[in-house]
């Protein structure tokens, strides 16, 4: 267990509910490798969590990119628009979502261990008392750019939904659904509130339970 998810479970004031590692690895022929790999956290992961962990990696990431700042939302357009194509094309059993989201040229995801050593990103969804929201806590490489982190959303949507049984990726698929069309109707996502209630809600909306 890694020290981020140690000190949040020492913390005792949350439950842990389910951790993704992301991996940053160096690019080769114009594309960057990552990796997406579950950590655990003391307890089984419902396919439910593992949506929301999901949902709450995109809003989080997102959130970095508020539209009034022109620099940071030129970021924020480009992720929409990646996710915005693999919504149009549907995340469906065997779904390549990285070429969906048209940025196979400049991604490629490849097996945990074949990056070893490299920079990692740790997304713990958890819970605190007395709410039945969840958020996620994110720790990110200060080495890291904008870029590698948008493409970073659409790896881990990739290998998640390979993971997940049917029932389990039309939830994942509709919650992204319902998230886009708040970001077309103006929702605010440019904080960690927000992005923690647009994640909650839309999933919610998608028919999620059990989380």
């Amino acid at each position: 267990m890694s020290d981020f998810v140690g000190k949040l479970r020492a913390a005792q004031s949350v439950t842990l509910l389910d951790c993704l590692k992301v991996r940053f690895g160096d690019g080769q022929e114009g594309k960057l490798r990552l990796a997406v790999r579950p950590e655990g956290v003391g307890r089984e992961v419902k396919a439910a969590e593992r949506v929301l962990t999901t949902m709450h990696y995109y809003s989080h990431i997102l959130s970095r990119y508020p539209r009034t700042d022109g620099e940071l939302d030129r970021y924020g357009m480009e992720l929409r628009e990646m996710m915005s194509y693999v919504v149009e094309e549907g995340i469906w059993p065997g779904s390549d979502v990285v070429a969906d989201a048209r940025v196979g040229d400049r991604l490629e995801v490849v097996p945990a261990d074949t990056l070893d050593g490299a920079e990692e990103a740790s997304a713990v969804l958890f819970r605190t008392p007395m709410t039945d929201d969840t958020d996620l806590a994110l720790e990110l490489p200060d080495s890291v750019g904008n870029d590698a982190l948008n493409l970073s959303v659409v790896a881990v949507y990739h290998l998640v939904s390979l993971d997940l049984d049917e029932p389990s990726i039309e939830l994942l698929d509709k919650t992204l659904r319902y998230f886009r069309t708040y970001i077309g109707e103006g929702a605010n996502y440019a904080s960690p509130a927000a992005a923690r209630s647009l994640a909650n809600r839309a999933f919610r909306e998608a028919g999620g339970d059990g989380a």
